[in-house]
């Protein structure tokens, strides 16, 4: 798994481990749609003012981040796509395992999906998120507590990565998968307040990333597939975890939920790191 010796994080897929490649300094899973945990989703799309239904799998993934014992507490920064999707906060030893995009409605799941249609000619992400489509980043800060306070959740704002983006970052010579938000996990009051800790940001102490594809694009990079037993995912609800949310150079930690971990993330939380 990505690790730097203080930290690692997988990509997990109902509750497994997403087996993992190594190419040229890059790290790649596979962005499967077919899965058993996948789903058929329509959605119904305004574009150039007509109407467009697209009709097409999607597979629900979650991230498990640890921090190695004799790491400090850390505030752990996620992007995906080149976008700041949640953060969260873990003291030294501790395993976390993030399930999607948190925001003031509640927590909706990451899903791997086809990209979108454009809605119009305008319609294109900026370019210095181009780059960035297919890629789950880490960034792992320092830092102190200041102090606790009732706060909002604040809103995420994701725009899915469309086909014209996904053809400007390929050059059309292969499929790009994409990240969108999925159903709801669990749903909370608009403007529900709550105790978070604040915390003060100092230091970038690590940087982790791992790359999502197809799998005939992993194929065509010459990476053999490894097969997943899926007879051991399970998704049983069961306790919390915690986000933060930044205001300048202060964060705050607040509350969300996550599934069951399974014997896989078990294992990941019992892997000691190179520093242990």
């Amino acid at each position: 798994m990505p690790s730097d010796g203080y930290f690692a994080f997988r990509v997990l897929v109902g509750g497994q481990a997403l087996p993992e490649y190594t190419m040229e300094g890059e790290t790649y899973v596979e962005s499967n749609l077919w899965t058993p945990c996948s789903y058929q989703q329509e959605v119904t799309e305004l574009v150039n003012g007509e109407k467009e239904v697209q009709n097409f799998p999607v597979t629900p993934y979650q991230l498990v981040l640890k921090l190695g014992h004799h790491s400090e507490a850390s505030a752990f920064f996620i992007y995906v796509d080149g976008v700041l999707v949640t953060k969260v906060l873990l003291e030294k030893g501790e395993t976390r395992v993030v399930r999607g995009f948190q925001d003031r409605s509640g927590t909706k799941e990451f899903l791997f999906a086809l990209p979108r249609f454009a809605r119009n000619e305008t319609d294109k992400l900026d370019t210095s998120r181009k780059s960035k489509v297919g890629k789950i980043e880490i960034v792992r800060k320092t830092g102190s507590f200041v102090k606790e306070e009732y706060r909002p959740m604040s809103d995420i704002k994701f725009h899915q990565a469309n086909k014209k983006d996904a053809h400007t970052v390929t050059g059309g010579q292969y499929t790009m998968s994409t990240t969108k938000k999925g159903r709801y996990l669990n749903r909370s009051r608009p403007y529900e307040v709550k105790l978070k800790k604040m915390w003060r940001i100092e230091n970038e102490v690590g940087h982790l990333s791992v790359n999502y594809r197809m799998g005939h694009t992993l194929e065509e990079m010459g990476i053999e597939l490894k097969s997943m037993d899926w007879s051991t995912r399970n998704n049983q609800r069961a306790s919390s975890t915690t986000s933060i949310e930044s205001d300048n150079s202060v964060v705050e930690d607040g509350e969300h939920h996550h599934y069951l971990l399974t014997t896989n993330v078990d294992q990941i939380k019992q892997q000691p790191l190179e520093n242990e």
